[in-house]
């Protein structure tokens, strides 16, 4: 009887596959793709109830993206294999698509920042900071993480800025998090930190050029707002 049933899903494995290969993701449901995701970590095993299962848990196919191993873990049937593989997914395509652009972009508007900036945050559902190292011809010259916080905000790590800032020489710097949940508009915490690292960053003499907030719904650049323009030397938006 446990070989007719691992006939059964190996022919049914056979025919998923053999639908991916010749039309790739297209006209496949989220959950579909998941479960021929989990045919790689987990062996032998009707996948389609885990897939169901994962997307009741943690609510759309994004989640599923986002979920923490341990938290993959916990739903029915997982293994740690298909945890391990769900969970890298979005890792693997921040690296490629970091692996495509340019060694040393020159990134001289906002779009192209966030569009640079914007995989660095698909693997979360909190908040997370990064700080941009430029040097004086506009190159991008690193990007740094400060800090990893929760969905509702997190605290600039001034000692990770200063060591950013000092290692990569940088002249200029754009900080850049995100909302996860809400509009990109500065809360109060937001330009509370965005003064501290301003203040910091003066004493170095290093330029604090913007502060873009990412979200869901799209991307606020501060210098572009009149009333924090000041924090920024001076300096006219990016376009």
């Amino acid at each position: 009887m446990a070989e007719q049933e691992n006939n059964i899903h190996k022919g049914h494995r056979q025919k998923v596959k053999n639908r991916y290969i010749e039309a790739g993701f297209d006209g496949m449901a989220d959950h579909n793709i998941l479960e021929l995701l989990l045919f790689f970590g987990i062996p032998y095993k009707d996948t389609n109830p885990i897939a169901h299962e994962l997307m009741e848990t943690f609510g759309n196919f994004s989640g599923v993206l986002k979920a923490s191993i341990p938290e993959l873990k916990s739903v029915k049937g997982m293994t740690e294999n298909a945890a391990c593989l769900l969970n890298m997914i979005l890792p693997v395509y921040a690296r490629y698509f970091a692996d495509t652009v340019a060694e040393r972009p020159t990134l001289m508007t906002t779009q192209e920042i966030v569009d640079y900036m914007r995989p660095k945050f698909l693997d979360t559902s909190n908040e997370r900071a990064y700080v941009m190292c430029f040097d004086h011809n506009h190159y991008l010259i690193a990007v740094r993480k400060l800090s990893d916080g929760d969905i509702y905000s997190t605290l600039f790590d001034m000692r990770k800025l200063a060591t950013a800032v000092l290692e990569t020489k940088a002249t200029g710097v754009v900080l850049v998090h995100n909302h996860p949940n809400g509009i990109p508009l500065p809360s109060s915490d937001d330009v509370t930190q965005t003064k501290n690292a301003y203040e910091f960053l003066q004493s170095l003499k290093v330029s604090l050029m913007d502060h873009i907030i990412i979200s869901r719904e799209g991307h606020c650049s501060m210098i572009s707002l009149p009333k924090f323009a000041h924090l920024f030397y001076g300096l006219e938006p990016l376009v």
